[in-house]
């Protein structure tokens, strides 16, 4: 028995000072995010953060490689069926969990009934709709029917996979223990989870384990916090990547020695939201002068630097952008005007009709410092219209609960990130998931739907580009701007690839120099 505890021992003590040893060659990779990831569990990662946790804890069946083709992840291989009506997918042989447990086909059924399950609600349900069924075809071997015949199915596959042995059933809720304790197959496991950090490991069971040994996520929600951890990352204190770069901070780096400037190209917009559940806002009249009010270039240029202004629910590199449709200009004068002629009376500079005061509350992320300005540069511009709106300042929690959830609120900023191109209806349905600003047109309505249904791309894009005018000229938002990203990577770091949207899908390549 003391020969075993010997050789216990010994093993233990090489795997620590392997582990130290690869760490004291600065193979922890630290990530400074403005905003704690608020799930861990695939469905539920709502917000960059998280989508980029998952990245490094989940696969999906497949992935989008460096040249933008699809690769093989827990599936190796697959077959289209006649007609594109199903694909059968083979597995990738001796996967496990981080737990250990053995990876199968039951698991990718589950996860696919875990979507369409009712009682699991999530924003990203509608993505599993063209499923019609999933079987298990022995241990290795899946097969799925469509609904429809679908052209580019095996790109549909991307969705990361759950273990099925860690949920009681398929009705899966945001509040499940595996939010903070996520097992999955990808090429980091969790460690470590608090309010300030998450740790990862790098999975020696994968079967390409990543470069980096360690994966530590700090919450740090200055960005000028941020900025002075990355000129200091050759330091045991210093953080080897700042996701988003702030565009006041980019010339610091523009000739660094140390720093490497990477694009980091994002399908997302900012937007201005009004409630339309409050009969002032829900009057296309006062929504318009305000989007008249407010000079976007002028705020985009002061507080975040290069980008696009926009006419519609689309960045300009969408297929679905209308070029056609005319940008709004600031018009003060004419703003004052159509409130004047609309009945909307100035008294002690607030203007009001009837009941309808033109005295709005606006909600504001703590964690997201950058909309102090500019709410201050909105607040300076509705003042001369005779609107008048006070900050109510929320910590991330809060304001999640306050406007997307209960919608209490009149004004607010922020914005939609998308995967690769922007799937709206959630946002302007009636009855879409996301439409937390109470916004309801029916013609938007019936164009979402006809564009639902139809199995036509262009007819598909015909539709979108519809919906861009119309949402223009009804302003359910005041559509802001695209922003040009940047990421800021020490250049330590070596084989920096950041894949769209979701950031570290190349992450096991990337490698760690002294």
């Amino acid at each position: 028995m003391s020969g075993k505890r010997q050789l216990f021992g010994g093993v233990l003590c090489a795997l620590i000072v392997w582990c130290t040893s690869l760490v004291a060659q600065g193979q922890v990779f630290r990530d400074p995010e403005e905003t704690r990831p608020s799930s861990l569990l695939p469905f539920f990662a709502e917000d960059m953060s998280s989508v980029r946790m998952v990245e490094l804890i989940f696969d999906g069946l497949v992935f989008k490689n460096k040249r933008g083709d699809i690769e093989g992840g827990l599936a190796t291989s697959w077959r289209v069926d006649p007609g594109n009506r199903g694909i059968q997918f083979t597995l990738r042989s001796g996967v496990k969990w981080h737990d250990g447990q053995p990876f199968t086909a039951r698991d990718v059924v589950f996860t696919v009934e875990a979507a369409k399950n009712k009682n699991t609600i999530f924003t990203g349900s509608g993505k599993f709709n063209f499923i019609a069924s999933a079987r298990a075809e022995g241990k290795n071997k899946v097969h799925f029917t469509f609904t429809r015949s679908i052209t580019d199915s095996p790109s549909r596959f991307t969705f990361k996979i759950l273990p099925k042995h860690k949920f009681n059933g398929p009705a899966i809720n945001r509040r499940d223990r595996f939010n903070r304790r996520p097992i999955g197959t990808g090429p980091y496991r969790v460690t470590r989870f608090t309010l300030r950090k998450i740790t990862l490991e790098v999975n020696q069971d994968y079967w390409k384990p990543g470069k980096a040994a360690r994966v530590v996520m700090q919450h740090t929600p200055d960005k000028t916090a941020q900025v002075n951890l990355l000129q200091y990352s050759g330091g045991k204190a210093g953080v080897q990547a700042v996701i988003f770069l702030p565009p006041k901070n980019i010339p610091l780096f523009e000739n660094s020695d140390s720093i490497a400037l990477e694009p980091y190209h994002t399908v997302s917009w900012w937007y201005l939201a009004y409630n339309h559940g409050n009969p002032a806002l829900g009057d296309v009249v006062v929504r318009n002068a305000i989007a008249l009010a407010i000079d976007r270039e002028e705020i985009l240029q002061a507080n975040l630097g290069r980008g696009d202004i926009l006419s519609g629910p689309f960045t300009e590199s969408s297929p679905f952008y209308d070029f056609d449709v005319e940008l709004r200009q600031p018009e003060v004068q004419r703003a004052k005007s159509i409130l004047e002629e609309a009945g909307y009376k100035l008294k002690s500079g607030v203007r009001s009709k009837g009941k309808n005061t033109l005295s709005f509350s606006f909600a504001l992320d703590k964690e997201m410092p950058e909309q102090q300005n500019l709410f201050l540069a909105i607040q300076a511009s509705l003042k001369k219209i005779g609107v008048k709106v006070t900050p109510k300042y929320l910590d991330h929690a809060a304001y999640k609960e306050t406007v997307w959830k209960r919608r209490k609120f009149d004004l607010t900023l922020n914005v939609w990130s998308f995967e690769e191109v922007e799937d709206v209806r959630p946002l302007f349905h009636s009855q879409g998931s996301l439409n937390f600003i109470n916004y309801k047109n029916a013609e938007v309505d019936r164009i979402l739907d006809q564009a639902k249904q139809s199995n036509d791309y262009k007819t598909y894009k015909r539709k979108m580009k519809a919906l861009h005018a119309l949402v223009n000229k009804d302003l359910p938002y005041l559509f802001l701007w695209s922003l040009d990203v940047y990421s800021g990577v020490s250049k330590r770091v070596r084989e920096v690839f950041i894949a769209p949207y979701y950031y570290f899908t190349s992450f096991r390549e990337w490698e760690l120099k002294r």
